[in-house]
């Protein structure tokens, strides 16, 4: 292929097909779900799937327990839950990511704080959760942002020297590597999401990993409305405040399907992104992903960051790139979660106070966060994506990247 005119200024797409799927779900999740419809009941402490799912997630990951629930969501509540923050006390934690990870410090009762981020990486910067800590901090909430993990060792020193868990949000990053290890098992509890826009999906479902046993006791509890439901007990008598957040047979058995797949998952989106690492190195006009130091990633999606040094906007460059075919937007989630009404606005309930209504949220809380939603450029990943696919989408960036450069000479 040839580096001739962007298709922006009227030349043809660099994408020449549409970007390569194959089907995400078939004859084994099926065989899987006809097994949970023939044990008779699709409630996870009278079937097997769920405990099926767990101790098989449990054993790939590296984990001594694993508790299925409904969603990443209830998996990080649970995880509040388990290790006791209550209300007024503060959670430290990104302001990029989902508010999948922050609605549960608020129903709890609890006050996000958030701490801001390396500008390379886009993850928790450990002198920041430092920082931000105070006598009320209950825990950190670690956000392994796009498939990268967070710098773990700093994060888990400035934990320490506190006193404070450490829980990680992994809900992008399955089957991420962090030194030895995989993401998840570093902090006293790691919450993992398996809804339709994961690495592996049933649909919506979650699941907690602890090397606690006491922790995995509380976190059982915690995804079923405080009730002890081991076999031969079935004792409803809450000692703590649960929701109902239980996985069903169903849910599980498509994810023990899906969980087969994750190696092959992970390790086509890594030869992907290496290869497209690659083809772009030193191309004018864009920063490509840095990863976290001893982070072998798994790509949830592929962040880039315009070079506002050289005056290129993420806006010109993702209209470049939309041009030549690319699945690319700019900004990712737009703006910090703490500028959110919710926050900003302090909204939460209609007629009463929040605890975290103590706390203002503006404008230039975490600067370097919000540089980095000013220049980001979100590329999707697919492990399906081809060698076509990966050549058109270098070139296309390419092109889209010296476009730029030339309006601005």
């Amino acid at each position: 292929m040839h580096e001739d005119r962007a298709a922006i200024a009227g030349g043809a797409k660099a994408k020449t097909k549409p970007y390569r799927r194959e089907p995400r779900y078939g004859a084994d999740e099926l065989k899987e779900l006809a097994e949970a419809l023939e044990q008779g009941t699709l409630f996870y402490a009278h079937g097997k799937k769920v405990h099926e799912l767990e101790d098989s997630f449990a054993a790939h990951v590296g984990s001594r327990y694993a508790v299925a629930c409904s969603s990443g969501t209830a998996a990080i509540h649970a995880a509040l839950t388990a290790v006791g923050v209550s209300p007024g006390e503060e959670v430290i934690t990104s302001p990029i990511t989902d508010m999948g990870s922050v609605v549960p410090i608020l129903y709890q009762g609890a006050i996000p704080v958030f701490a801001d981020l390396d500008p390379a990486t886009a993850t928790l910067s450990p002198d920041s959760v430092a920082a931000a800590m105070t006598n009320k901090t209950a825990a950190v909430l670690a956000v392994h942002l796009a498939g990268n993990a967070c710098d773990l060792d700093g994060l888990l020193r400035v934990c320490r020297d506190r006193e404070v868990p450490l829980i990680e949000d992994c809900a992008q990053a399955l089957g991420c590597t962090y030194g030895e290890r995989l993401v998840g098992t570093y902090g006293v509890v790691g919450c993992f999401s398996l809804n339709e826009f994961k690495h592996i999906s049933c649909g919506d479902g979650g699941i907690v990993i602890t090397d606690d046993e006491e922790l995995a006791v509380r976190l059982r509890l915690a995804t079923d409305k405080c009730y002890d439901r081991r076999p031969g007990v079935t004792m409803r008598n809450p000692t703590f405040l649960a929701n109902n957040y239980r996985m069903t047979e169903l849910q599980a058995a498509v994810a023990i399907a899906q969980l087969r797949k994750l190696d092959s998952i992970v390790s086509r989106r890594r030869e992907w992104c290496r290869g497209l690492t690659e083809l772009l190195a030193g191309t004018p006009g864009v920063r490509l992903p840095v990863a976290t130091d001893g982070c072998n990633p798994s790509w949830w999606f592929y962040m880039m960051q315009a070079d506002d040094s050289v005056g290129i906007s993420a806006d010109d460059l993702a209209a470049a790139m939309q041009a030549e075919g690319l699945a690319v937007s700019a900004h990712y989630i737009g703006q910090p979660i703490y500028a959110y009404p919710v926050f900003a606005d302090h909204s939460a309930y209609s007629r009463s106070c929040h605890p975290y209504g103590t706390r203002a949220y503006t404008h230039g809380d975490c600067p370097e966060a919000e540089g980095i939603l000013r220049r980001c450029l979100i590329l999707s990943v697919n492990e399906s994506y081809d060698e076509q696919d990966l050549e058109e989408t270098a070139l296309g960036i390419r092109r889209a990247a010296a476009w730029c450069l030339a309006q601005r000479t």
